[in-house]
């Protein structure tokens, strides 16, 4: 999984990353912009093992079932699967409460839904849920917490993109006061909660260009990872204050933008030098990745799905064609150098992701007036000023 994550996005940057070090009981209550990648994310870099919670349709395939339970899913319903459904929530909470008793790590969306979009939607309730029942029970009362995460994705459809996540402070035990019934503790914490995922996202604000745009150029933010989701947010605040908020909205695709004339030298100058590599890399893979990338559009006609099953499909597909495709040459020329293809097709793959990276970030400057570069270095300058 982390070595796929290399090549199916361009940067993953957790602004903490001792959070990865957690040990449980611990609940990862988290945004849900992008399908089961946002569990994949987390799964695959923390530490401990992960259990998340999954939609409860996604289990109806006995195919599908034993997949998502050996991933450590476990099944939550919402009302639109069914009034009859509902009650196997109750196993589910217990389940959940079992895992943390056991030292273990829960992970839950608190939305409910997923939704590819830049913002925060109300929360559930299954989180403060699960949360109560944890500090009500002595043998975790102490040790249990809640850990907020955010997912801010440059994009949710194209390969190569850039995602930060963010992790709040932990919420305790204490910062709910013990005066409230248990509907305003659920109110309270969500509201906690809530606050948290906020702070730690990058919204929209009717602008996802220009959102796009800063996740897309993480450099653009001198600051230290801890605060770079706030450093954004100051940033988004100067260009909507100058009135240049709509400068990226003729930008398609990847919002990657060479952010001086530095840079710009740089990038040429590797996009001219990576040409060659680049080129053959874009011949080996098109054979493999277009034809997965049209049948899983068409399986899942463009919903939020799309970026979960394409990764998916590359990572059970890909190492199997750079298998066979060695092996092959090794048989067709009898030469054993070509079995080092293993090596070499997925180095290609990243080869031709930093020069497609490069030669945009060229593209997207040129297309910027000289006025808009002008107040771009105004913007970036006063932040580091700041």
């Amino acid at each position: 999984m982390r070595l796929g994550l290399l090549i199916f996005c361009r940067k993953i940057i957790f602004t903490n990353r001792n959070i990865l070090k957690e040990k449980g009981p611990l609940l990862l209550a988290c945004n849900h912009p992008n399908s089961f990648f946002d569990a994949l994310l987390l799964g695959a870099f923390f530490k401990h093992p992960i259990h998340f919670l999954a939609r409860g349709d996604a289990f109806k395939h006995p195919v599908a079932k034993k997949l998502l339970t050996a991933l450590n899913a476990i099944p939550i319903y919402r009302l639109k699967e069914g009034k009859e459904y509902l009650a196997l929530n109750d196993n589910t909470f217990d389940r959940c409460l079992q895992i943390l008793k056991q030292g273990g790590i829960v992970l839950i969306f608190t939305e409910g839904l997923c939704i590819n979009q830049w913002e925060i939607r109300p929360l559930k309730k299954g989180s403060a849920r699960i949360a109560i029942s944890a500090w009500k029970s002595p043998s975790v009362s102490k040790q249990f917490r809640i850990l907020p995460v955010s997912f801010n994705y440059s994009s949710f459809t194209h390969f190569s993109k850039n995602v930060i996540i963010d992790a709040g402070k932990p919420i305790l035990k204490q910062h709910l006061p013990e005066i409230y019934n248990e509907a305003e503790q659920i109110a309270e914490l969500n509201r906690l909660i809530y606050t948290a995922l906020n702070e730690a996202m990058l919204t929209e604000k009717n602008n996802v260009s220009l959102v796009q745009f800063l996740l897309s150029n993480p450099e653009i933010n001198k600051g230290s990872y801890s605060n770079i989701i706030a450093g954004f947010k100051k940033i988004q605040r100067s260009f909507y204050t100058s009135g240049n908020e709509n400068i990226f909205n003729r930008f398609t695709g990847s919002k990657k933008v060479s952010l001086n004339t530095g840079s710009l030298s740089i990038s040429m100058s590797a996009g001219l030098l990576l040409l060659i590599p680049a080129i053959v890399a874009l011949v080996m893979h098109l054979p493999v990745y277009l034809p997965i990338k049209m049948i899983v559009r068409k399986k899942t006609n463009n919903t939020v799905f799309y970026h979960s099953v394409l990764f998916g499909a590359l990572i059970i597909v890909y190492p199997l064609y750079v298998i066979i495709l060695s092996m092959l040459c090794f048989v067709i020329f009898k030469n054993p150098q070509f079995l080092s293809l293993i090596i070499l097709l997925p180095l290609l793959a990243l080869i031709f992701l930093q020069w497609k990276d490069r030669v945009v970030s060229v593209y997207n400057y040129f297309r910027l007036t000289q006025k808009e570069r002008k107040e771009l270095k105004r913007v970036i300058r006063c932040i580091e000023l700041c």
